[in-house]
């Protein structure tokens, strides 16, 4: 994992119309610190599947706020809305070289 990407924290409205945000912003930032773009779907796919399950259990109107980390060998992805926590490490492979 590259030293130059930090953690970051994204809050996105649990409504529908924007929950599509973070997976995205989760496949993206996977991709720049150092992950292939499957790399980035997985950890895009994981975010989003957390996110479905939060949503069934929260209140309209409410927000989900996510904390992203690269790690050692992933990215790591705490999620947090109205008392629910959920976390996601996904392992990335280090290149071959």
């Amino acid at each position: 994992m590259s030293g130059a990407f930090s953690s970051f924290t994204l809050v996105v409205p649990i409504d529908p119309s924007f929950r599509s945000l973070a997976p995205d912003v989760a496949t993206r930032y996977t991709e720049l610190v150092g992950g292939s773009a499957t790399d980035g779907q997985a950890v895009g796919a994981a975010v989003l599947a957390a996110l479905e399950r939060i949503a069934e259990h929260s209140v309209v109107g409410a927000h989900v706020d996510l904390a992203f980390r690269p790690e050692a060998g992933g990215v790591h992805v705490e999620l947090s809305c109205d008392g629910q926590r959920e976390s996601i490490s996904v392992t990335i492979p280090v290149p071959k070289r």
